[in-house]
């Protein structure tokens, strides 16, 4: 028996062996495959980190709205955003589809990213708050033939001669509660002229109002300039026939329209003549000229016209554009959205038309207290300020709400960003007290020392 013992043991000596083998064989094996889940793992973190990197240049180049407003000054010569004067619910497909497309924050941007993008959205829905300096500009026309004026262009002359320049481009045929923003233009002009004096001259100059807005009529389009009604006293059947001549069409020569209206009021010299300009366009210069150059030449010509710009419906861009040109004519500027507010810019020049009638017919002004018109223009100003923040927030509110909706922004992010929309309604009411009450004060003040302040306060160095 101990010999087969003895015998047995290396058989299970090899058991033991080939067993461990196998293990070994078996283990190895099972290596493989985990090396390559990490290997794939690997590159999938690399692949993560790549999309974060690309997702981090892409929100870095989203945020380049304007810096915020800090103070009164930086506050009113905040550029008006692209939805300014629009109502969220009105527009909500259009303006969720654009902010659809914005980059969310990471979960990692704290306060100061936050606030860059909140300046996105103030870019978007910031109003066109109405500047002091219109309101005294206004107050000079009301006084139109008061000598403490020292504005020539507002002493009473022998002449009153009014020129409407109204843009024709494509864009015009879009619609404003279901009629087009030339119809409605149409109509109050043609309301405008008839309330004009028998006394007073009136002419209409339109231009692109031909071929489309297509590359290959660009050049067609842009020469379209011509005085439709020449400079003559209003006669209404001759009028109507000259607003059927055209429709909206082509292209935008806001400059080379200014230079033309220099010749269409060639026989009307400033010396003896209150000449009136009305610009009224949609949109930007896109004829390769500068309106800005043209307004300066025109005011400065010997015609020495006053010349109201007003922006029809018009974006962001083309209310910056046209305020520099008001601006380099010595001139105002505004933005209208409807009709109304088309006829009430009008309305403003039909006012001076009768008092420079009263004068021409020696006729007695209405004796009106100076100071209350003042205050009463002044409690307008308040009332659309207050339209205007209204407006504004309630649309950001709106905005900042989808965004959260939408994942753009975490919880965190979004208590954060509320505190920059109460920021900014704090100082949309913070600007318009202390602007109304500058105004209340100017109002008693002579209008040279007005301006002065209003330069000093609310406008920046050159």
């Amino acid at each position: 028996m101990k010999n087969k013992h003895i015998a047995f043991v290396p058989y299970i000596f090899i058991l033991i062996f080939a067993v461990i083998l196998s293990a070994c064989s078996s283990s190895e094996k099972e290596v493989a495959p985990q090396q390559g889940q990490v290997d794939s793992v690997q590159t999938e973190e690399a692949e993560q980190k790549e999309d974060n990197h690309e997702s981090e240049d892409d929100l870095q180049a989203f945020l380049t709205s304007p810096t915020l407003p800090n103070d009164t000054k930086s506050f009113l010569q905040y550029p008006s955003g692209k939805f300014s004067m629009r109502n969220y619910d009105e527009n909500q497909e259009v303006i969720e589809e654009e902010l659809s497309q914005w980059p969310a924050l990471a979960k990692e941007n704290g306060e100061e990213e936050v606030k860059q993008y909140f300046g996105n959205v103030l870019a978007l829905f910031a109003e066109d708050y109405p500047h002091p300096d219109k309101l005294v500009a206004e107050w000079k026309e009301n006084d139109f033939g008061n000598p403490e004026l020292e504005d020539p262009r507002l002493e009473f002359k022998e002449n009153y001669n009014v020129e409407i320049i109204l843009d024709a481009s494509g864009s015009m045929a879009a619609e404003i509660g279901g009629t087009s923003m030339m119809q409605l233009a149409k109509e109050s002009i043609e309301k405008f002229a008839d309330s004009l004096p028998d006394e007073a001259n009136v002419a209409l100059r339109v231009y692109g109002y031909e071929g489309t807005g297509s590359d290959e009529d660009k050049q067609l389009s842009c020469e379209s300039n011509k005085l439709f009604y020449e400079m003559e006293p209003y006669d209404s059947k001759k009028f109507s026939e000259a607003l059927e001549q055209f429709q909206p069409s082509g292209w935008t020569p806001v400059a080379e329209s200014l230079l033309k209206a220099k010749e269409d009021f060639a026989e009307y010299d400033g010396e003896n003549n209150t000449n009136i300009i009305y610009l009224v366009s949609d949109g930007v210069e896109t004829c390769d000229g500068d309106p800005v150059a043209a307004a300066k030449q025109l005011s400065e010509s010997n015609i020495t016209p006053l010349i109201n710009v007003i922006g029809f419906n018009v974006d962001s861009e083309g209310q910056q554009q046209l305020k520099k040109v008001a601006e380099a004519a010595n001139g105002t500027y505004a933005t209208v959205r409807n009709m109304e507010q088309l006829q009430s810019e009008f309305d403003r020049s039909q006012e001076m038309a009768s008092k420079w009638l009263n004068w021409k017919i020696g006729a007695e002004s209405a004796n009106i207290d100076q100071i209350l018109a003042r205050e009463n223009s002044i409690f307008d100003y308040k009332y659309e300020w207050g339209d205007k923040s209204s407006l504004e927030i309630r649309n950001i509110d709106k905005a900042l709400l989808y965004l959260y909706k939408t994942h753009k922004l975490s919880s965190e992010q979004y208590q954060l960003i509320k505190k920059e929309r109460q920021a900014r309604y704090d100082m949309a009411n913070k600007t318009e007290n202390r602007v109304y009450k500058d105004l209340l004060n100017m109002a008693k003040e002579d209008y040279k020392k007005m301006e002065k302040e209003i330069n000093e306060k609310y406008k920046s160095a050159h």
